[in-house]
């Protein structure tokens, strides 16, 4: 017998030894515990039998956690490498020979907090798996964990240790540029293009602080793609110069450079980064944001707003053609010019509740949504006054809208109809009266004196 085998052997009986020694003080201390039950019920009894059982557990518990460990401890070597977009390819190799009967490898995606358990088999000790991400969607630069476990012919299992990586996309050569929790990457551009970006992100922090905390306890990192299609292929919206992941604290925007980037830089990344800072504000329940509170708060952000915000909003409150408040509270709309539409609304109406009552208060609103709250009640819990009410007045004060005019614009197309259907019948009815008379002539009386 080989000199492993002999220290598998010896392995197997100190643990079965261990096992049982454990069990046999467990039965002691029990026995103790109860005799000590009777002695102890005159004075301090309680105390000190749980005294002694704690003892008795600590002591069993320290030595089956030892056996546990004897048990499922194996010396493996895996990674990762991965085909952004097509599939992750994970290696395994066990250092000490084993029998294995059957093997799993279990992955979880912490961003979407999914498990997939998938069947491996080793040969020679290496095991190679390739997980497809084209059917098991991974978002983008999310944490990926693994392990594996083993059964072995003795029916035993064992788990490896667990490894990690991030999704991170893969396709380009990224520069980099750090400040504290801030990293920047990006494709194409010089290191003064980083460092402007850097620079929109420290001052976009600024403007955030007027709003909510910043909390930079973890990592945010800035990817900085060259063009619209780059970012699309990650499934973000064609028309989308931005998107934030607030859970991960990725940032991803597009910026060209050229004469321009300093301005795009300025609206697009304190943008996504107010969702992460708010994300990390309020937690899980980031989710429940209505859109137009979600990105009316991050367009509050931005160093440099949109100057077509307001163009864009006053035309289309002109032509009463604004998008009613409460139908921008699941999801913005997908066509790029109502989008666009969208994003000044959410704009105009935040700043409107901000500047009546308070900062502070976007966040409470926020806070108040997470519970679950519908669109309507939100406002009039945390604000007092129902969803439709304030955009009222937010139309008439900041927009100068007219809503007893606009009220019966809206009105005009149902009042002419009412017209229609309570007039026609009276005209007709009165026509038919008038050739009913025509037709027989004027009544003739005769004077019967």
């Amino acid at each position: 017998m080989s000199d492993e085998a002999n220290s598998a052997v010896l392995i197997k009986t100190f643990s079965h030894r261990l096992h049982g020694f454990s069990r046999i003080v467990f039965k002691k201390f029990v026995q103790i515990s109860e005799t000590c039950t009777e002695l102890c019920r005159s004075i301090r009894g309680k105390e000190l039998l749980w005294n002694i059982l704690l003892l008795a557990v600590a002591a069993s518990t320290l030595l089956i956690t030892k056996q546990v460990r004897a048990q499922t401890g194996i010396e493996m070597q895996s990674t990762a490498v991965y085909q952004f977009g097509e599939q992750i390819t994970f290696v395994a190799q066990i250092q000490s020979p084993v029998q294995i009967q059957q093997a799993n490898i279990v992955i979880f995606d912490e961003a979407q907090a999914v498990t997939h358990v998938q069947a491996v088999e080793f040969i020679n000790g290496r095991s190679e798996y390739r997980f497809d991400v084209r059917q098991n969607l991974v978002r983008p630069f999310a944490t990926i964990r693994w392990y594996y476990e083993l059964t072995l012919s003795d029916g035993s299992v064992l788990q490896s240790d667990s490894y990690s990586m991030r999704y991170d996309d893969n396709r380009f050569t990224w520069q980099k540029l750090e400040s504290g929790s801030l990293r920047v990457m990006w494709v194409q551009g010089d290191a003064a293009f980083g460092q402007t970006a850097l620079n929109a992100a420290q001052s976009g922090l600024q403007n955030i602080s007027n709003l909510v905390s910043v909390d930079l306890a973890q990592p945010v990192d800035i990817f900085i793609y060259p063009t619209q299609n780059d970012l699309a292929a990650l499934g973000v919206e064609t028309w989308a110069a931005g998107h934030a992941n607030p859970a991960l604290g990725a940032v991803l925007v597009v910026v060209e450079p050229g004469a321009s980037q300093s301005l795009s830089m300025e609206q697009r990344i304190p943008h996504e980064l107010m969702h992460v800072m708010l994300y990390r504000q309020i937690g899980a329940g980031y989710s429940q944001l209505p859109a137009w509170l979600n990105e009316g708060i991050a367009t509050l952000a931005e160093i440099n707003p949109n100057a077509d915000y307001d163009r864009v909003l006053l035309d289309a409150s002109n032509r009463n053609a604004l998008i009613p408040v409460v139908d921008l509270c699941a999801s913005f709309p997908a066509d790029s010019a109502q989008a666009f539409l969208a994003y000044a609304e959410a704009r105009s109406f935040t700043t409107y509740l901000r500047d009546t009552y308070g900062a502070p208060a976007l966040l409470t609103l926020a806070r108040t949504y997470t519970e679950g709250v519908d669109c309507e009640n939100g406002a009039q819990r945390a604000l007092g006054t129902p969803l439709s009410q304030l955009e009222l007045t937010w139309r008439e004060n900041s927009l100068g809208q007219n809503m007893w005019g606009v009220a019966f614009r809206n009105m005009l197309p149902y009042l002419v109809l009412l017209g229609l259907v309570i007039f026609i019948p009276l005209i007709l009815g009165l026509n038919a009266t008038r050739q009913k008379v025509d037709k027989h002539g004027p009544e003739k009386y005769t004077d019967k004196r």
